[in-house]
């Protein structure tokens, strides 16, 4: 996966890290992290080139997923893991899933 995203339109990045969030939680569920962790990386690394709000959004989304993978054995998508991801989402422009 590249991670010199500094050519992307901010557009195309956006979308790709919607794409990214809803895999992120869907390896979650299967727990496989091996698939997860790049992903997350991703996310991370294309937060650098937008504000400071997305780039703590996805802190906060990764360290909920981090800390699920640690801490939780059933892989779980918690409340806090769906408002880091709502709140990402949100913030990069687009509405959340409703409920």
């Amino acid at each position: 996966m590249e991670s010199n995203h500094f050519k992307d339109l901010p557009i195309r990045s956006k979308l790709e890290m919607m794409k990214n969030i809803g895999k992120i939680i869907h390896y979650l569920h299967e727990g496989d992290r091996s698939s997860a962790d790049p992903l997350v990386e991703d996310l991370k690394s294309r937060a650098v080139f937008f504000d400071d709000q997305i780039q703590q959004d996805v802190l906060s989304f990764s360290e909920q997923i981090d800390f699920q993978y640690d801490y939780d054995s059933s892989h779980l998508v918690t409340d806090n893991i769906q408002k880091a991801a709502d709140k990402l989402i949100e913030d990069l422009g687009f509405s959340p899933p409703s409920q």
